[in-house]
């Protein structure tokens, strides 16, 4: 994993270098690339910097040389800006509905709060239920980001179990 970083790190000064542009100087605090073991693999995390010296070799160092200036990897576009937030409360919520002969729209709303991530159905049997769409949508054709749809047909003369999934999550 180290080597595999090392040799992108690499790469992508070299391309910098290729392409005339100037490599910045600057004191900043150590970058922290959270390697799993150190090189002596001691389990303990590595704490690493890219240092070049005089003649632009480049150097990825626990601390850089007297002789060595410490590089910027934020101004070299090696670290990007935070991403945005992600998702939290992952939950599946599911809606049993008892389908007559005929057309009808099962349908799920995520909890108060909650997106919807992704859904599907369950039905009794193939052979009676058919099911023409499964989508974030109210049943009305209206697309939503907080609920599951399902249209399903009972072509039987009893009454069939549907059930529509909802996989929902607080999204940032």
């Amino acid at each position: 994993m180290r080597r595999i970083f090392l040799q992108s790190v690499l790469l992508a000064l070299l391309a910098a270098c290729s392409e005339g542009v100037s490599t910045p100087h600057k004191e900043m605090p150590a970058f922290t690339p959270n390697f799993a073991t150190s090189a002596a693999g001691s389990g303990a995390a590595a704490h690493s910097v890219l240092c070049s010296n005089a003649s632009g070799s480049v150097f990825v160092r626990e601390q850089c040389h007297a002789n060595e200036q410490q590089l910027d990897v934020v101004a070299l576009g090696l670290v990007g800006p935070p991403g945005p937030g992600g998702t939290s409360g992952y939950q599946i919520v599911a809606h049993q509905d008892f389908v007559p002969p005929g057309v009808a729209n099962v349908h799920v709303n995520c909890p108060a709060g909650k997106r919807v991530l992704g859904g599907g159905f369950d039905i009794e049997t193939p052979d009676y239920i058919k099911v023409f769409s499964s989508e974030p949508s109210d049943g009305a054709g209206n697309l939503i980001d907080n609920g599951w749809n399902v249209l399903v047909q009972n072509a039987g003369s009893s009454v069939r179990q549907t059930t529509v999934i909802a996989i929902c999550a607080l999204v940032q």
